[in-house]
């Protein structure tokens, strides 16, 4: 009998920890990737389409998984202390007699602390940490068991998860199904910088990953030149004198401002449209028709739409302005370089060979 109590205990703390895991897994395991997985066929397919299902019917099969574990743990120690007190008595026996009462309170204690150890570390810690470790491939191995076991113990796990959702209700609560996936657009700089931090994604990745994150929201002000950085030319320059500021800047697009400087920007030249210039022109204004015009946004238009209307205006260049004065510049390749990083084009060129020599 003794024999046949220490078997069945196995089996119960195996049961256990197959329950502690299910647990586990439902809440660890990654929707993303249970999605892909039952997008194929055969038997991991079908597994990941109970694994989904399970996850979207999270309060039942948590209720059990609860059920499953307060059973086994019941029936564990209903059956092992006894049978391993039993043992414990008879090896006591073999070291000389003691009198029945405190042979029995010892052989008791000592097979209590044996089957709660057991029982704390096989069926609870481990199951628990390989479940968390590979939620995924632990829900996929227990899929079918879970599957069999929720529906042969269906009404009596329905009727213990609709009275826990009646407790939950009288704490003014409602219960969820499954559990919330949604985040904010800072949670995901939050796993972005520990992604990056575990080496799961690179520099370049977590640059194009958290600028997108950011960009919808971030004002134009945050991205700008500033007033006091900004090259400009007075209406008065000359073709000569544009291209020699185009040359020193090492700006192609270059202001054009009226007789009240920055405040009054008039619209832009792109050193390009001179290149034509005739050459009785190269000291004189430039032409009326050779400025473009520039496009005005104010400091808190957000840079997302400020990319759809240049892409509508089929404009690179913009002067932002508030309170009725220009507060600086912004260009298509500053808002680029918000979302990728920073970007070395041929107007850099020059600084790029500095770096290069001072090597």
């Amino acid at each position: 009998m003794t024999a046949f109590a220490i078997v069945v205990a196995v089996v119960l703390l195996a049961l256990n920890a197959l329950f502690v895991a299910v647990e586990f897994a439902l809440i660890a395991s990654r929707r993303q990737r249970l999605e892909e997985l039952a997008e194929g066929s055969g038997r991991k397919a079908r597994r990941a389409r109970r694994s989904l299902q399970a996850i979207s019917d999270l309060n039942r099969q948590l209720a059990g998984a609860q059920l499953g574990i307060t059973m086994a743990s019941l029936a564990l120690g209903f059956l092992a202390e006894p049978a391993v007190a039993h043992l414990l008595e008879l090896a006591i026996d073999s070291f000389g007699e003691l009198p029945s009462g405190l042979k029995h309170t010892i052989a008791s204690a000592i097979a209590l602390a044996i089957v709660v150890f057991l029982h704390l570390v096989l069926g609870e810690m481990v199951p628990k940490n390989l479940a968390i470790a590979e939620p995924e491939s632990t829900l996929l191995r227990l899929a079918t068991f879970n599957w069999w076991y929720v529906r042969i113990f269906a009404p009596l796990i329905w009727a213990l998860n609709h009275l826990a959702n009646v407790g939950v209700r009288m704490c003014r609560v409602e219960p969820v199904d499954a559990l919330g996936t949604a985040h904010t657009a800072q949670e995901f700089v939050t796993l972005l910088d520990r992604s990056r931090g575990e080496g799961l994604i690179d520099e370049l990745g977590h640059t194009l990953l958290a600028g997108a994150l950011g960009f919808r929201a971030r004002p134009v002000r945050d991205a700008m030149v500033p007033r006091d950085q900004v090259v400009v030319a007075p209406r008065t320059a000359t073709v000569r004198d544009i291209e020699a500021l185009a040359r020193t800047s090492g700006h192609s697009r270059l202001p054009i401002v009226g007789a009240s400087g920055i405040d009054q920007v008039l619209g832009f030249v792109h050193v390009k449209d001179l290149l034509r210039t005739d050459p009785e022109e190269i000291d004189l204004p430039v032409a009326w028709q050779r400025i473009r015009r520039m496009l005005v946004v104010p400091g808190d238009v957000t840079l997302e739409s400020l990319l759809l209307t240049m892409q509508r205006r089929r404009s690179h260049f913009a002067a932002v302005r508030e309170q009725g004065a220009t507060v600086g510049i912004i260009t298509l390749e500053d808002v680029l370089e918000e979302l990728v990083g920073d970007i070395i084009d041929e107007s850099d060129r020059e600084r790029v060979l500095t770096v290069g020599r001072r090597r």
